[in-house]
């Protein structure tokens, strides 16, 4: 039995890494050999000995995110969808299941790993290229995804968008972009029309994927850079800063446009006008992109590699925490 613990989330609130872990214990709840639990920071330890009483076999996995809290506890196995904040996020070294390549292979990780493996994220089957269809009529749709906030980028955006004066809508999907505060924080332009949708479910993403001229990631800090992934998958071409694995969906002057993470805002609002004023760019980007296919396997692989990935770094607990299941 593996069971995977997560914080509690508030409530409408949405992430890659919840979707991930939501996406890969449902498979294995359904055939009995999995369970996600989720608990507040303060009673984790309580609930790791709670659940190691029913279940002594068990192979215990944490989300890195308790560590903001405290160290993550002996005798768990790590889930790091990011590289912790601390140097200290264990209280001792522990294995390490790592969602991307670039979190495995940072130097506050590997200091700390008893052993790794890579376990990426998978794709739902709705997140694939529309059919051949003339463009809808108006002005460029640009969507962006992701959990309001500066680290996000939503508001460098927007201000982007307003001052290149060319019509243009922009998409807001994630937590938090509804909230009257975020709105409120927004420019408004004769030019620019904002719809802010908050969390929606994947298949509301992809439609809205598919129905945009552009995908703009803002954020230089992604882990793995989930949305691109997704955006790439639906044939829509992306401009974004290039972190995590977003080098691997998104092919610079084919399927969209790369930034290093050192770039700075004018670097990016310069390139987001130029394409915004020669759209022929983002059309040609976009043939290229519904040729390219996403190689991220179904959720179901996923949840399997996962399960795998858990057995195998069990054996690298001391025996007290080494449980199978």
């Amino acid at each position: 039995m593996i069971v995977l613990f997560e914080p509690e989330r508030p409530a409408g609130f949405d992430s890659g890494g919840y979707r991930y872990q939501q996406a890969v214990m449902a498979p294995l709840a359904a055939a009995g050999c999995g369970r996600l639990v989720a608990v507040a920071p303060t009673q984790l330890t309580a609930a790791l000995h709670a659940w190691r009483a029913r279940e002594p076999q068990m192979v215990s996995v944490v989300d890195g995110l308790f560590a903001a809290s405290a160290p993550l506890p002996n005798g768990v196995l790590a889930l790091l969808h990011m590289v912790p904040a601390v140097a200290a996020w264990s209280a001792a070294p522990l294995p390490v299941v790592a969602t991307a390549a670039s979190t495995a292979a940072h130097e506050r990780v590997r200091a700390r790993a008893l052993a790794t493996d890579v376990v990426a994220p998978g794709l739902d089957a709705c997140f694939a290229p529309a059919a051949v269809a003339p463009r809808r009529p108006g002005p460029l749709r640009i969507v962006c995804i992701g959990t309001f906030g500066p680290g996000k980028g939503q508001l460098a955006l927007a201000q982007a968008l307003a001052a290149a004066n060319v019509p243009c809508e922009l998409v807001l999907l994630g937590a938090g972009t509804d909230a009257p505060a975020a709105i409120a924080s927004l420019p408004r332009t004769q030019h620019l029309v904002m719809h802010a949708r908050g969390v929606v479910p994947p298949a509301a993403v992809a439609a809205a994927l598919r129905d945009s001229d552009l995908c703009v990631s803002w954020s230089r800090s992604e882990s793995f850079g989930m949305a691109v992934a997704e955006a790439a998958a639906c044939g829509v071409p992306v401009l974004a800063f290039a972190t995590g694995a977003i080098a691997e969906h998104v092919q610079h002057g084919a399927n969209g446009w790369l930034l290093p993470p050192m770039a700075d805002d004018a670097a990016m609002s310069a390139q987001l006008h130029t394409l915004l004023r020669q759209p022929e760019r983002l059309t040609a980007a976009r043939a290229v992109a519904v040729a390219h296919r996403s190689s991220l396997p179904p959720w179901s692989v996923v949840a399997e590699r996962f399960r795998a990935a858990c057995l195998r770094l069990a054996a690298a607990l001391p025996s007290a925490h080494g449980g199978r299941g």
